[in-house]
């Protein structure tokens, strides 16, 4: 930030204070459908009462090779994207005060000054390479200007997500402890004016709700220990606003810049990747059906500050920005991947008593199994050298662990599934062979956490990592559970302890660690039994 302090940007009366109130609008903004500080725009479907055909009668219909004029409009007015897309626009002050949206900038900067600037970077520096929802040059080039171009609930996510990293700033590090912006301040903030923002949906109100759901150290530091559901709920919310936006809609054709075309695909596989990890972890149904997802592949051409070569691949020379847009891309990949495991294993219609898998049997759910673990197989083995998970650069953090960790992580829920499904009459080879691969990847699974390093542990790790960590004690438990022998018994329970001190070891550097551990402790209740049991076998 500038050395002008947020109350030196209030001073003056009259029209100098409605200059301030209204800072003039970038002009990388215009033609946007979903940036616009004064508008919020809302998806019209095909079989919305507002038929889609007979919203182009209304008299103050913007044509759609037509920028739409900065000024806020009077009254809702539609906006053509295409042949078949209609958005209604609607004026903001019909759902929020744009003065409480301004006082609430002011109190969020107000809590950081005089580190905006610097939270900002550090931001861009180190969680959005491999997390990149956000338009780098747009958001920094609006903050450079005023806070006051921002929807408060997103201003505040970037502050807090960004504060999670403050050793990795020397400006930061070198700050007595009192002098550090307070994060319980910041997320009181993030949160009330999150409730406001969704009342007037805009893109940057969906990548203010995907950061906040992110934060493992909030959890862990504070020691609120939400209800899984509350994620899950806010999730839900994310969803529905998303839809109200048309995140679910290919943009391909819309007449609106490129570089938010390329922004709403990010935004769109993020909210994918969000509800299927969550309804893994969570064991909840999908929210979003694919049947009504009709959004694009993510390409190099999505992400503006991935250099292109002449043939359209990516240019490596700033690795920082390719491997991140490659952890992306692969991350999305896996899901694809999850989703069908989940749909094909853990579905209602699989599940229920005369469902799917009762009605093929265990022989055949093997034969089901089989692509999938090729699938998994050939993921892996077509990683590149800079994911791998022993890449890694002299001082520098390296998010790698959270993509083998969620590879790990699938291949634990379908072994989970397979032992689950397992009948006395199911043929002993097939039993032996079943068995012997789910410990292998338990085992497997451990070491990828015994294994990780601090740059690995110091990077960012999305909100499922704690909970794909605590599904690997799981599947431990379930193989004590249902071992026939005092010595798988014993075999189990050893790998929970050597869990347990991956985590341990992990935990004071990783928040998603200690909040792992703490899921494996007092929310699989089942492994207290399994220790109990190893030290009586002992």
């Amino acid at each position: 930030m500038s050395g002008q302090s947020p109350s030196q940007t209030q001073q003056g009366t009259g029209s100098k204070d409605k200059h301030h109130d209204a800072p003039p609008r970038p002009k990388i903004l215009s033609n946007t459908l979903g940036l616009d500080l004064k508008t919020h725009a809302e998806y019209i479907g095909p079989t919305d009462y507002r038929d889609p055909f007979l919203l182009d009668l209304h008299r103050q219909n913007v044509d759609m090779n037509q920028d739409v004029p900065a000024p806020t409009p009077i009254a809702t007015f539609p906006r053509r994207l295409n042949h078949r897309t209609v958005f209604l626009v609607h004026p903001d002050e019909s759902a929020a005060s744009e003065t409480r949206r301004i006082a609430d900038l002011d109190a969020i900067e107000a809590t950081v000054h005089p580190l905006g600037r610097t939270l900002v970077d550090l931001y861009f520096r180190i969680v959005h390479p491999s997390f990149p929802i956000l338009h780098k040059d747009v958001f920094i080039s609006k903050h450079r200007l005023s806070h006051r171009h921002f929807a408060p609930s997103l201003l505040a996510a970037v502050y807090l997500i960004a504060l999670d990293w403050q050793l990795y700033d020397s400006a930061l590090a070198g700050r007595e402890v009192e002098s550090i912006p307070d994060p319980a301040a910041l997320e009181e903030l993030a949160e009330r004016t999150m409730t406001q923002d969704m009342r007037r949906p805009k893109l940057s109100t969906l990548e203010a709700g995907l950061l906040l759901l992110q934060r493992n150290r909030r959890i862990v530091e504070t020691g609120i220990h939400t209800h899984p559901t509350s994620s899950r709920m806010f999730t839900a919310q994310l969803v529905a606003m998303a839809q109200d936006l048309g995140i679910h809609i290919d943009c391909s054709s819309w007449s609106i810049p490129a570089w938010e075309i390329g922004l709403r695909r990010r935004l769109a596989w993020a909210l994918y990747m969000q509800d299927r990890w969550g309804a893994c972890v969570h064991g909840r149904p999908f929210l979003i059906q694919d049947s009504d997802w009709d959004v694009q592949p993510c390409s190099s051409s999505d992400y503006p500050e991935l250099i292109t070569m002449d043939d359209g691949s990516p240019d490596n020379s700033n690795s920082v920005i390719s491997t991140g847009w490659d952890l992306f891309l692969r991350h999305i990949e896996l899901t694809h991947i999850l989703s069908d495991v989940i749909r094909t294993f853990y579905s209602a219609a699989a599940t229920r008593t005369g469902g799917t898998i009762d009605q093929m049997g265990v022989v055949a759910a093997v034969e089901l199994a089989k692509p999938l673990v090729f699938r998994l197989r050939e993921w892996q083995a077509c990683l590149p050298q800079q994911l791998q998970l022993q890449s890694t650069k002299l001082r520098e953090l390296c998010a790698n662990g959270a993509l083998h960790l969620a590879h790990a992580s699938i291949e634990i829920a379908l072994h989970r599934a397979l032992v689950r499904i397992m009948t006395p009459d199911t043929p002993g080879s097939l039993y032996d062979v079943l068995r012997s691969t789910a410990r292998a990847k338990l085992q497997g699974a451990i070491e990828l956490l015994g294994s990780l390093r601090p740059e690995h542990t110091a990077a960012f790790w999305a909100s499922q990592a704690a909970y794909q960590a605590a599904e690997v004690g799981s599947l431990a438990g379930l193989l004590w559970v249902t071992a026939d022998s005092f010595d798988e018994m014993a075999w189990c329970a050893s790998r929970v302890d050597e869990l347990r001190w991956a985590l341990r070891v992990r935990g004071a550097a990783a928040p998603f660690a200690r909040e792992a551990l703490r899921l494996l402790e007092r929310d699989i209740g089942g492994l207290g039994m399994v220790k109990s049991t190893s030290d009586v076998i002992s």
